[in-house]
């Protein structure tokens, strides 16, 4: 072997040779990653975060160990700074550009919640803003943040703030306890599997309780990071795998990755157990190229080692970071578009800031401190910040963040005043006009004639009218286009339905005037609180006292249900059971009942017909429950699915932008829901209310100058009651309304 043949050898085995196969790991993870949001192919493409969560535990572990038993020791402080070096500055050029952009392309409320999660995900907490808004019920349905991937990068930072301690004090107890480096590593491992074991435990029980939390969670993530940091210190061992077991080995975990992103999809458990599969696999793959000859290993995972895949890994981090407000962007301005400019323009962002944000400033000496260390201790003086374009890159993306920031801060207190007053004073009902929805006597006009005229002028229109409520303006979640009456009177739990103390809660989500003599019932969750401003608009406060008994995400369906976020839900049991009581000591005149309709929030976790079996089975139980304990019952379908007025109502789009289309089981749950409330109560009358949202399979977001939807499931409180004469209409049998 000549001389440069055996240095090349040598380097290829020295502590952190570089590894080409990791490279090209980071290359497939992010194709995965990038496929499986742009295309929704493939189904398990979500996989690839895990896949980064390994090399990240690996590679992060491999310097720390060296580092701690090097004799120049581990420096905290300089950890941090590579890590800060290494993250920040890309990140924030992406946070800054994608703030910017939301206050040019939507209007100022969704952009605030935008920046809001630009803060959070600067300071590597994106994950747990996320996991809350994901379990919020008034988050339900609305549009999808761009910055959301930034939940990955708060688990790592969160990991690498903790794990260096975690690893001294481990070595710190072998150093106590006189261990070889064998020994220390023996305990190290041990160490680290009981701390992936409780992290693994407590993915599954949080997956199977608590799966949206669990997604995002720092705690049912770290075995994923722990599980690479294992491989790490098992590097010596390693080395002694024969080469044939290497090619095993490595093309083994290609394979378990390959299928991971197969067979995974958005039903699957995860991240417990099922992310085992991709996490397994990465090990696999990292384990081939530990202490291999370079160039031989090289040869051997070509599809990995490539130059084409080096360098799409080299870039992966920019393009996880770019690829994902890009796709969002481009959903909100060109919703038909072709998926290749969005690729594209993802490509060319992602190799701009590589180039000249990320590698410039890693390179550069920007936090470097004042005072480095040759390694024969000899002490020389370097400046903390140098001139250099990588820090000039790093300021502006920093101020530009901070610029928007601030604006954001007055745009939020502009808001929150217009909005407030608004929220807080819903139309005195003794004082409605007949538009509002009264009805009066004899026969008239049907109001769903004219109705129906609005719906269609909307489906033609191709400028928007001036809207009211301005979807440009809904703060979070659609809050402030939502009824008052959840929002602010917290009848959406929280009532009387939730704390069954008719002391405490005298009057608590009781509408009406105080010498009304007939009661009304509205009963089940936020789909029917969404039709409480029309009945109060439709029926004479002088008359109608109207009892909210409403529960979050708790449909009026006999079934066990879990929340949103998959957490169990006994409290809607018991809120079920309080209310059929409540309604039966009450006898009310009237009961109206609603519930969301779409993807039932089943404790059993059933699908398909099953689902649809348990779902009608549980709805004929309610109305047997409830059949004869009020004067009359009337059913009222829930709105058909929208889109969320906030996402799609931008600035530069057009009404055919917002139009949605009935889904093609529409009529099938219809159908179901129906047919299962007459099985229950013969006399329940069932009213689909479609054709007041949708003419010919086509739904606008608006009628009139009114935006009928605060998000994709709710109704807003305008739209609500614009449907109120249709409300009345439905309600006149026998002389009801009026």
């Amino acid at each position: 072997m000549s001389r440069r043949a055996r240095e090349h050898a040598r380097a290829q085995h020295r502590p952190g040779a570089f590894r080409h196969d990791i490279e090209g790991l980071r290359a497939l993870a992010v194709l995965a990653v990038l496929a499986h949001h742009l295309l929704a192919w493939p189904a398990g493409g979500y996989a690839g975060v895990d896949i980064f969560f390994v090399i990240s535990g690996f590679l992060i572990t491999t310097i720390l160990v060296r580092e701690i038993t090097s004799p120049q020791k581990l420096s905290l402080p300089d950890f941090y700074r590579r890590r800060v070096r290494r993250l920040v500055p890309a990140a924030a050029a992406v946070l800054s550009a994608t703030s910017a952009a939301a206050f040019i392309i939507f209007g100022p409320g969704r952009a605030v919640t935008i920046l809001e999660d630009a803060v959070w995900s600067f300071f590597f907490l994106g994950n747990w803003r996320f996991a809350a808004s994901g379990t919020d019920y008034l988050n339900a349905g609305t549009a999808v943040s761009p910055l959301q991937h930034f939940w990955s990068l708060g688990v790592e930072e969160q990991f690498y703030l903790f794990w260096p301690w975690i690893l001294l004090t481990g070595i710190a107890v072998t150093a106590a306890l006189r261990c070889t480096d064998r020994g220390m590593r023996v305990l190290l491992l041990l160490f680290i599997g009981a701390f992936c074991a409780a992290s693994f435990a407590f993915a599954v029980w949080e997956t199977l309780n608590r799966p949206t939390t669990a997604y995002f969670s720092t705690f049912s993530r770290a075995w994923e990071l722990g599980a690479g940091a294992m491989l790490a210190v098992a590097a010596p061992w390693l080395s002694r795998i024969p080469a044939l077991g290497r090619a095993v080995a490595g093309w083994a975990g290609l394979a378990g990755i390959a299928a991971s992103f197969a067979v995974l999809s958005a039903d699957s458990l995860f991240p417990g157990p099922a992310a085992a599969l991709p996490v397994v696999s990465a090990l696999l793959v990292l384990a081939a190229g530990t202490g291999a000859r370079g160039r031989s290993h090289n040869r051997a995972m070509w599809p990995l080692t490539n130059p084409g895949s080096r360098y799409i890994g080299r870039i992966s981090y920019s393009l996880y970071l770019w690829h994902f407000p890009v796709i969002v962007f481009a959903d909100a301005l060109f919703p038909d578009a072709s998926p290749l400019p969005v690729l594209a323009l993802t490509v060319l962002l992602s190799v701009l800031s590589f180039h000249w944000v990320e590698n410039p400033v890693r390179h550069s000496r920007w936090l470097q401190p004042r005072y480095a260390y040759r390694e024969r201790g000899r002490r020389y003086r370097r400046p903390a910040m140098e001139p250099r374009p990588a820090r000039l890159a790093g300021l502006a993306a920093t101020g530009g963040f901070l610029s928007a920031a601030l604006i954001a801060v007055a745009l939020q207190t502009t808001l929150h005043t217009a909005d407030t007053p608004a929220a807080a004073d819903p139309p005195a009902l003794d004082a409605r006009a007949p538009s509002a929805g009264a009805v009066t006597d004899g026969p008239g006009p049907d109001p769903l004639i004219a109705h129906t005229a609005a719906l269609r002028t909307a489906l033609g229109s191709s400028t928007w009218p001036d809207l009211d409520p301005d979807p440009g303006a809904f703060t979070e979640g659609g809050r402030n286009a939502k009824p008052a009456e959840w929002i602010q009177d917290g009848c959406l739990g929280g009532n009387e339905a939730l704390d069954p103390n008719p002391v405490a809660n005298a009057g608590h989500c009781v509408y009406g005037g105080p010498k009304a003599d007939r009661d009304l019932v509205l009963y089940g969750d936020s789909v029917a609180m969404g039709y409480l401003p029309a009945l109060r608009a439709a029926l004479s406060a002088d008359e109608w006292r109207i009892h909210v008994f409403t529960a979050a995400g708790c449909a009026p369906a006999d079934v066990p249900q879990v929340r949103i976020g998959g957490e169990p839900y006994p409290e809607c049991t018991e809120f079920r059971d309080w209310a059929v009581q409540r309604i039966g000591e009450l006898a009310p005149d009237l009961l109206v009942v609603s519930s969301f309709r779409y993807d039932p929030a089943l404790a059993s976790r059933a699908t398909g017909e099953a689902a649809d079996a348990e779902w009608s089975a549980g709805t004929q139980l309610i109305h047997q429950r409830l059949a004869g304990k009020a004067a009359r019952t009337v059913v009222l379908s829930a709105p058909p699915e929208a889109k969320d007025p906030a996402q799609c109502v931008t600035r530069f789009s057009s009404p055919g932008d917002c139009e949605s289309a009935l889904p093609d089981n529409h009529q099938l749950r219809a159908d179901i829901e129906s047919s299962a409330a007459a099985a229950g109560n013969p006399e329940a009358e069932w009213v689909d209310t479609t054709a007041w949202f949708c003419v010919e399979g086509g739904c606008p977001a608006f009628a009139g100058s009114t935006t009928l939807y605060a998000d994709a499931y709710h109704l807003s409180a305008a739209g609500s009651r614009l449907l109120a004469p249709l409300v009345a209409s439905v309600l006149e049998k026998d002389g009801v309304a009026g």
